[in-house]
């Protein structure tokens, strides 16, 4: 059954058509109008306005009852929401990408529709401007896991090159360690490097270890690591490693940059945790770790754009990590939900957030500082001091 819902703010009202198994909440998010703006009222004839909860389902309404629902601020949701959307058609498109034209009088949304083709045109223009930007070094590291996301930025990597630096040379890299970085991954990320003339590297779990100078298994510094911090706490590890063999290479290899496939999300959900938890932001997009620079040249790129480029590669890369990926910290889980979230609950917001903080911080990050001894770690400031002396401790029988 279809009932009229009445929802009023101080500058317009407006009658929606609601199926009646919705609840008040569902009809405002329907319609993309945050709930906490919003109260409910039922008006039966002859009587008073009586505040109900959102969560209240319809059907259970009488019929001869009015719904409100009552805008709380004085706010004219014309200028903020579309009342107007256009459509820019593709052939075959994979994604969509939202534009807002705000004014005094109304929005104005375009929807574009984006092919795979075009996903990859504006990926390959935005690496293009941050290389001529940040990147100043001969010769890159480039971490790639044979994912979506590595054959978008290896392929713009190449294309800059070709187009603009014909002497800069990348050297990609994969890690092989069961499950998490699987063999299967690596021969993907083998014949993506392959077919775009960039020299890449296999590094097995032994190779690993002889590369870091380990004085035992990878596998059981890994069983100790979770043993000692937690179960939830692989990305943490992974992280590390990858991070450690980056640095490894570079100074192998006599450069100072690298780089990953860091994109929006990730960096805005480690943006989320400095700030929620009290602390200056860690640098973004180029960090700094002595004298060797971490690019994030897919910062400000969000993840389903890249995913766009080459759906193949990234739908067999979450099929792998389905199965073998343990489940992760609670917090890590709420952070990348909510990192998502802001530009649902607004046309690039998240983006605006990280532009934003980027300028406010951008002479006052966190500064990250390295320890003497071996293997080469860095730490912030907040640090727990406990947790880094067993941090040192396990690090001490393992390099």
């Amino acid at each position: 059954m279809i009932r009229d819902v009445r929802v009023k703010t101080a500058f317009q009202e407006i009658t929606l058509r609601a199926f009646d198994e919705l609840t008040l909440e569902e009809v405002l998010l329907a319609h993309r109008l945050p709930t906490n703006l919003f109260q409910g009222y039922l008006i039966s004839f002859g009587k008073s306005l009586r505040p109900i909860p959102l969560n209240t389902t319809i059907k259970d309404i009488n019929e001869d009852i009015e719904i409100i629902l009552q805008c709380i601020r004085d706010t004219d949701l014309r200028q903020i929401l579309p009342q107007q959307t256009f459509y820019r058609k593709s052939d075959n498109p994979v994604t969509i990408l939202r534009g807002f034209n705000l004014s005094q009088e109304k929005c104005v949304e375009t929807i574009y529709e984006i092919s795979e083709e075009k996903a990859k045109n504006i990926i390959a223009s935005k690496i293009e401007g941050f290389l001529k930007q940040y990147s100043l070094a001969k010769t890159v590291l480039v971490g790639i896991s044979g994912g979506g996301d590595s054959n978008t930025l290896v392929r713009s990597l190449k294309a800059y090159a070709v187009k603009n630096e014909p002497d800069k040379r990348y050297l990609c890299f994969t890690l092989v360690f069961e499950p998490f970085w699987p063999q299967s991954g690596a021969l993907r990320a083998s014949e993506l490097c392959r077919d775009s003339s960039i020299e890449h590297y296999i590094y097995s779990e032994s190779e690993i270890e002889k590369l870091l100078s380990m004085k035992d298994k990878l596998r059981n510094f890994y069983s100790d690591f979770l043993a000692k911090f937690g179960e939830n706490t692989y990305d943490l590890f992974t992280t590390f490693v990858i991070t450690l063999v980056a640095r490894k290479l570079c100074k192998k290899n006599n450069t100072t940059e690298y780089c990953l496939g860091y994109n929006r999300e990730d960096v805005l959900t480690e943006l989320l945790f400095q700030l929620i938890n009290g602390r200056k932001p860690l640098q973004y997009p180029v960090r700094e770790f002595g004298d060797i620079r971490f690019l994030m040249p897919l910062w400000d790129i969000p993840k389903k754009i890249l995913d766009a480029c080459y759906p193949k590669y990234s739908s067999v890369n979450y099929q792998e990590r389905q199965s073998t990926v343990p489940k992760p910290l609670y917090q890590r889980n709420l952070l990348f939900y909510l990192a998502h979230t802001l530009d649902d609950i607004y046309n690039n917001l998240g983006l605006s957030l990280m532009s934003g903080i980027k300028k406010l911080f951008d002479n006052d990050w966190t500064q990250v500082e390295k320890l003497e001894g071996k293997p080469d770690l860095y730490i912030s400031p907040y640090a727990d001091k406990q947790q880094l002396e067993e941090v040192r401790n396990l690090l001490k029988e393992y390099f």
